[in-house]
């Protein structure tokens, strides 16, 4: 039997983080360049608080990356980490 490409702990932490429309549309933002807390509210016209925890569960899952640049805080996507779920569903299409 074939080791598994994501152990189980890795697969509840991406998943959770691109299980939430909202992410999703934020990572698909970051993919194209890095965007201040700011932007994001402003390209998603959510409360603050609610992105906050958005941004907290993809930081918390190790999809984007957060950086403070005088009084900013920037994201950007964390490169490769998408790649997990892509190899895991490929061990699908066997």
């Amino acid at each position: 039997m074939s080791r598994p490409l994501l152990k189980p702990a890795d697969r509840v932490d991406v998943f959770r983080g691109v299980s939430h429309p909202l992410r999703r549309r934020v990572l698909v933002m970051l993919r194209q360049r890095d965007c201040t807390v700011g932007e994001l509210l402003a390209a998603f016209k959510v409360r603050m608080p609610t992105l906050s925890g958005h941004l907290s569960i993809l930081r918390e899952t190790g999809l984007v990356t957060q950086r403070t640049s005088g009084p900013h805080r920037i994201y950007r996507l964390k490169p490769g980490v998408l790649d997990r779920i892509e190899r895991w569903l490929e061990s699908f299409r066997a």
